[in-house]
């Protein structure tokens, strides 16, 4: 009975509820919108329209790119209209269409925007610190656009210190304007002041007129100021620990006095070479080793004013680093003696001939040079005693003519050949030691003719400085090459032909120990000729050199016998 109840109420509802629909549509007449236009943006969007009809109806849009729900209906019905997102730069228009019976009752026109030529940054000002270590030395910018661009840097100075890396925008969607990234790199500002650069985003295509101009600014903060004071050495010699990234201390603790860090030597009041009074209490000697760098050496080396001894060795992957070795080094007027091994160094600037009154020592070892520096030059140096150039290996190759298909050079190379770099260094009187060792020379050692190359014969006064041990080779008259040299090491190189007089039978042969650092060649190897490595007339035993040389017996000739 409950049931019956609840079945005749539900079927009144229905019957009322019908009644008053019916009665709604009687009060309608004929067909009403409450818009007769919609303006979408170029993003497209959806949009309301609120219907009034007597009559059954239906909507079509005269383009894909415009839907309506429903598209049909009676009464007063409210209707979605989704404008799609364009593809093009120009406006575009269509209509919407409501008919009945086949009587057009409305149209509704559309009009859509196109998309402006434009490229967006997220942002337009970007700040970056002074300095940071190199892995987070960068910043991401955000940016949209729907042309092709490039990025043109405007420094407001002369230095040059943001790269971008190399990004890509895929306009896959004609003018809808599509995302990328730009990755920018900065490197440390060495000043004490704020540096500013513009990013302009500029279009590839000249027909591209953006709506815009399209510019990052980015600002620098100031580096810390280094004052010309035992405090700003302090200061330098730490940041450019810093800035190497050293992984190791280097004995350097901010806790104590700079006298006491490993790495420093101070000037005293009572040295000998003191170069003014207020270098006392400055760095003298600064050695720094284990550290993961791909720059050259920190500008901050500039403030160490009187630094007379300077060492960095020992670079994180080094023969995969390019590195030049800067500028800023130059500056120092009281260098002696400059070690910059195992570095990654393959350039050195012309401006390093500024240290060519000072400097006794270069050490350049275990490096990526490819050839001997241009700046390297008796005339450069005058006062130069010692230079070493070994192990400047990028790369192990077995066969030198392998390297004029190398995309990077694999090493020091030189061909005697063809060039004159290996004749140039030894001639270069003024030099004691001179190492060579392991790089990729090929050829013969150069000989020399008296009068040549302004090559002149050992004399009586050269025997008055070494005693009468001279006495053959001023009879004889043997070119004078390397006459100061004490140490000569050009082995495990690439060389082949005879060895010349002038170095079988100089004065000093034997303290160059010739049977290790000069005779050994590299071995299983070829030259860019295809020969093996070695010497046709290698000496077998030191007696052909004491018969020419015999007061040399007893300083060199090893006794086996025993006393007892």
């Amino acid at each position: 009975m409950n049931m019956y109840r609840q079945y005749i109420i539900a079927l009144l509802g229905a019957m009322l509820t019908a009644v008053a629909c019916t009665n709604d549509t009687a009060t309608i007449e004929g067909f009403e919108a409450d818009i007769s236009t919609i303006e979408a943006a170029a993003s497209g969007g959806e949009y309301d329209i609120a219907i009034r009809s007597a009559a059954e109806w239906t909507a079509i849009a005269s383009s894909p790119w415009i839907m309506i729900s429903p598209a049909n209906g009676r009464g007063e019905v409210k209707c979605k209209v989704k404008v799609d997102s364009t593809l093009v730069n120009d406006a575009r228009s269509s209509t919407i269409r409501f008919s009945a019976s086949g009587e057009v009752l409305r149209e509704v026109a559309v009009t859509q925007q196109g998309y402006a030529k434009h490229i967006t940054p997220e942002r337009t000002e970007q700040s970056v610190a002074a300095s940071a270590s190199r892995d987070d030395r960068w910043f991401e910018s955000a940016i949209s656009a729907n042309v092709e661009f490039a990025v043109e840097a405007e420094y407001e100075g002369d230095d040059k210190w943001l790269s971008v890396d190399r990004f890509e925008l895929n306009l896959d969607r004609g003018a809808r304007p599509r995302s990328t990234s730009l990755r920018v790199k900065w490197k440390i500002n060495p000043e004490p002041k704020e540096r500013v650069a513009h990013l302009h985003l500029v279009a590839l295509n000249a027909e591209d007129e953006l709506e815009s101009p399209s510019i990052i600014t980015i600002r620098q903060a100031a580096a810390p100021l280094i004052e010309d004071n035992r405090a700003g050495d302090s200061l330098a010699v730490l940041t450019i620990f810093e800035r190497l990234e050293c992984w190791s201390d280097n004995g350097i603790s901010t806790s104590e006095p700079m006298s006491n860090w490993d790495c420093v030597r101070l000037w005293e009041a009572n040295d000998s070479a003191l170069p003014a009074a207020e270098a006392v209490g400055r760095v003298r000697d600064l050695e720094l080793s284990f550290f993961n760098t791909e720059e050259g050496i920190p500008q901050e080396i500039r403030y160490l004013k009187y630094l007379e001894t300077f060492s960095l060795y020992g670079n994180v992957n080094t023969m995969l680093k390019s590195i030049d070795m800067g500028e800023e080094i130059c500056t120092l007027e009281h260098l002696k003696s400059l070690r910059v091994a195992a570095f990654g160094l393959c350039s050195i600037p012309m401006q390093f001939a500024n240290l060519g009154d000072t400097l006794e020592v270069l050490d350049l070892n275990s490096n990526n040079l490819s050839e001997i520096p241009e700046v390297l030059t008796a005339e450069n140096f005058p006062r130069l005693v010692s230079l070493n150039l070994a192990n400047n290996r990028r790369s192990m190759i077995n066969n030198l003519s392998e390297i004029g298909s190398m995309e990077t050079s694999p090493g020091l190379h030189i061909n005697t050949r063809k060039s004159d770099a290996l004749r140039e260094l030894l001639l270069w009187e003024n030099l004691e030691e001179l190492s060579l060792t392991y790089n990729y020379i090929e050829g013969t050692i150069p000989d020399f003719r008296v009068g040549e190359d302004g090559i002149r014969a050992y004399t009586e006064a050269d025997i008055s400085e070494r005693g009468d041990t001279l006495l053959w080779a001023v009879e004889s008259r043997l070119p004078r090459v390397l006459p100061n040299m004490k140490q000569f090491d050009i082995n495990l190189n690439f060389m082949t032909g005879e060895l010349p007089e002038w170095l079988l039978y100089h004065p000093r042969l034997l303290e160059w120990v010739p049977t290790t650092f000069i005779y050994v060649q590299q071995e299983a190897c070829h030259d860019s000729e295809g020969n093996i490595p070695s010497f046709v007339n290698v000496p077998t035993s030191q007696e052909y050199y004491f018969e020419k040389y015999p007061l040399m017996r007893g300083r060199f000739e090893f006794n086996d016998e025993i006393e007892e």
